[in-house]
């Protein structure tokens, strides 16, 4: 399993435009991993974190879960939230050339 750099994780902050804070290093050292191998899931192959274009989707899909881009419906009786489980395609994109079909 790939472990981010002090430096990668500053790279990752530095795509979305965010703030390094230590929780924030933190938060982003712990997903960044798991978003590595749901890319290499998504496209079938292996993949580096050396490449643009992983980086990026990286950094997309932790900001997506961290914030509240995923909140699809919000409702104020009895409080109740609803989330998109699923990543958009625009946050997918990136890993577009690399994906290759399963047989």
């Amino acid at each position: 399993m790939w472990t981010p750099t002090d430096e990668e994780v500053c790279e990752l902050i530095a795509i979305n435009d965010d703030i390094s804070t230590p929780e924030r290093v933190e938060t982003y050292k712990i997903l960044a991993p798991i978003y590595l191998d749901y890319a290499i899931d998504y496209c079938n192959q292996e993949l580096t974190v050396e490449n643009s274009n992983v980086k990026v989707f990286i950094a997309k899909a932790i900001q997506f879960y961290t914030q509240k881009a995923g909140l699809t419906a919000r409702s104020m009786g009895s409080v109740s939230y609803s989330y998109a489980t699923d990543l958009p395609s625009s946050i997918l994109k990136p890993l577009k050339p690399f994906k290759k079909l399963r047989w």
